[in-house]
């Protein structure tokens, strides 16, 4: 009985050692290398491949996890943590984005609207630093009076370039592409101001039915900054990622003309989902449409501003990324992929063991020339 119960314990010990060193096991054995033929073959550590041909990776040893980078734009190992890029890495970087008009005639969108900046224009170093501070989100009062009153923005597109007849539609909206390339790193903030004269239908000659003007609704569509990089990249990020926040400069007015239900329940940061007049509808904001809604025939113009963020010009809206090849419940001996753009790639397979003892990660690079 002693002898039995010594084997079962040597054995669970030794079952037990396995284990241990099957958890602690590294990646020293693990490696990549090709399957040459007459489109793929090496020129020293280069691997020279006909665009088009199909490479096949051969994986050796039994990591956990592998992923691959094959090096193109959008897929390069090196900026897979990325969140921000270079100036000097930039072409060219512009706001892009269109405007129509709704409802009204020429009077009631004339004038109307004002797509305003602020950013620091100033040499480095300068004491006269233009940088708007930022609104408070918090108190109304205050940031009222700090957009209407205490800033001097500056004009971003003028008036005369802004609609002035009801467009209808999306289709017949007015395109602007400008550049922001030389506002990087100047701490740039949009602002859009709806009825900053405080105009009233009654400044107007009525209809000739001799009703009052209805205030027109301005809708902006795509609106984004596309950027193009010296390496061909280009990137877009939507309003979205501007952190445009609404003032509504009439919160504390009750807006007869409106459902309840249909009002934010902060009327003085809040957005709507519905057309609500006086309010900004920020639910497409998303791929950068948005509107304001002009007050019907018979009620009060309304006033509201618009006011961004720090614009962040350089954001990588999303770093380089990989391909799962395998997982902890595959075997996988190779891994094929074609290129099919001439170019010069830095191939990557990281590799990954992962359990709750331990972890170890190794990546094998490789050198692709890629050629007609």
């Amino acid at each position: 009985m002693k002898t039995y119960k010594l084997l079962l314990v040597s054995l669970g010990v030794l079952y037990f050692t396995s284990c241990e060193k099957e958890l602690d096991r590294d990646l020293t054995d693990v490696s990549v290398s090709v399957a040459t033929n007459e489109n793929v073959r090496y020129e020293g550590n280069i691997l020279t491949v006909k665009k088009g041909t199909p490479v096949e990776f051969l994986l050796h040893g039994d990591p956990d996890y592998v992923s691959f980078f094959s090096g193109e734009l959008g897929h390069q190992y090196i900026y897979r943590d990325r969140k921000e890029y270079s100036a000097e890495d930039v072409e060219t970087c512009e706001l892009k984005f269109g405007v129509w008009t709704a409802t009204g005639n020429a009077n009631s969108c004339t004038n109307q609207l004002d797509i305003l900046y602020l950013a620091d224009e100033q040499e480095p170093g300068s004491e006269n630093s233009t940088v708007f501070p930022g609104m408070s989100k918090t108190n109304f009062e205050a940031d009222s009076v700090l957009v209407e009153k205490t800033t001097a923005w500056k004009t971003f597109i003028p008036r005369t370039k802004l609609p002035t007849s009801v467009l209808g539609s999306a289709a017949n909206a007015l395109n602007y592409s400008e550049s922001v390339k030389k506002f990087i790193g100047k701490k740039l903030t949009l602002a859009i101001a709806f009825n900053k004269d405080g105009k009233k239908s009654s400044d107007f000659p009525p209809y000739s039915s001799g009703d009052p003007i209805p205030q027109s609704t301005f809708n902006f569509v795509g609106m984004r900054v596309e950027t193009t990089w010296k390496n061909g990249r280009v990137t877009t990020a939507y309003a979205s990622s501007f952190g445009f926040t609404p003032l509504n400069m009439k919160n504390k007015t009750v807006f007869k003309d409106q459902a309840e239900i249909n009002m934010p329940k902060d009327r003085e940061y809040g957005s709507v989902t519905t057309g609500v007049s006086g309010m900004w509808n920020l639910s497409s904001i998303a791929n950068g449409s948005f509107a304001v809604t002009g007050a019907a025939i018979g009620s009060d113009w309304k006033y509201t501003w618009l006011v961004s963020d720090y614009l962040n010009l350089l954001e990588c809206p999303s770093p380089d990324s990989g391909v799962k090849v395998k997982d902890v419940s595959q075997e996988l001996n190779s891994y094929t992929y074609t290129y099919n753009q001439v170019g010069t790639y830095t191939a990557t397979f990281l590799m990954n063991n992962s359990n709750y003892a331990h972890a170890a990660s190794k990546t094998c690079d490789l050198i692709i020339n890629v050629t007609e």
